[in-house]
């Protein structure tokens, strides 16, 4: 099947190639080159491959218990359990697909297929382009489906780090030829309700959105192996952190306010604005995978 794709790719180079050539005038020739070209960037521009995404939970304790773990905070210990009620009301999920090369990035909107069409330029695989909307490389690719996903530290998959929680709300996405520029994810709450060294704890975090950019390139290509890895470590919400010299210790905090404790925007604020910042830090709770010789991620 995919001898067949590139033999057809081929074919239909050709017939572009045979079908603009004017073999003219010397003077026309870098016309002509520049006219086959644009044909050539908008045939590959066109082709589209169906992606799928794992969203995966995961903790790096590297055993069968995704939902209890222990956290260290200031020196002190903190045994933590994820009540199963726990939940994520998602939204959305998208991606932004880049060309995959510095110059593959002509419109393919009905008023940009002329040869007035200018090729544009990109930083690879970071900054999505600024392209119209009908544009493939100036779209969202939806792999997420807006649900409401309970018991989010159950088992039910593993990965390099031991057990982990696939996401069931993903689906197939088709887009472009090239690299993931970034994924979006938004929710329409998070309800987490946990024990921490047996203190009875409810946390509610508000509608938001997360930007998560990738570390090295992620490529769309024809005969791609495997699904899109996104990552959510739920334990790392709680972790110790240090912004700008200063630390964000969610956990001593915690333990100074008497149980039950609810954390949300008008109750225990201190508590809250911490697990804000976390959830929004790069690569703390939402992650691509690093990035290793002769794995494609």
């Amino acid at each position: 099947m995919r001898e067949r794709i590139y033999r057809l790719s081929f074919i239909a180079m050709n017939c572009l190639l045979l079908s603009h050539c004017t073999f003219g005038s010397v003077g026309d020739s870098n016309k002509d080159k520049l006219t086959i070209l644009q044909n050539l960037i908008f045939f590959n521009n066109n082709q589209m491959v169906a992606v799928g995404t794992n969203l995966r939970g995961y903790d790096d304790q590297a055993d069968d218990n995704l939902n209890q773990f222990s956290l260290t905070s200031n020196a002190v210990s903190y045994n933590i359990t994820i009540q199963s009620s726990s939940y994520i009301n998602w939204e959305m999920g998208t991606y932004r697909i880049n060309p995959p090369s510095q110059t593959l990035g002509v419109s393919t909107s009905s008023s940009e297929k002329s040869s007035n069409a200018t090729a544009k330029t990109h930083t690879p695989y970071t900054v999505p382009l600024d392209l119209p909307a009908d544009d493939l490389y100036g779209k969202s690719y939806a792999f997420l489906s807006a649900s409401t996903v309970t018991n989010i530290t159950q088992y039910n998959s593993t990965m390099e780090t031991g057990a982990s929680f696939l996401y069931p709300n993903t689906r197939m996405s088709s887009m472009p030829l090239g690299v993931v520029a970034v994924a979006n994810v938004s929710w329409e709450e998070i309800y987490i309700r946990m024990d921490v060294g047996g203190k009875d704890v409810t946390i509610l975090l508000p509608q938001g959105n997360k930007s998560i950019t990738p570390k090295c390139k992620i490529p769309i290509k024809l005969g791609r192996s495997g699904n899109i890895e996104i990552l959510i470590s739920l334990s790392s919400l709680f972790q110790d952190r240090t912004v700008s010299g200063s630390p964000l210790r969610f956990l001593q905090q915690l333990s100074l306010v008497a149980g039950p404790v609810v954390i949300s925007k008008v109750s225990n604020v201190n508590l809250y604005n911490i697990l804000l910042q976390n959830l929004q830090a790069e690569d703390i709770v939402f992650s691509f995978p690093g990035c290793f010789p002769g794995v494609e991620r």
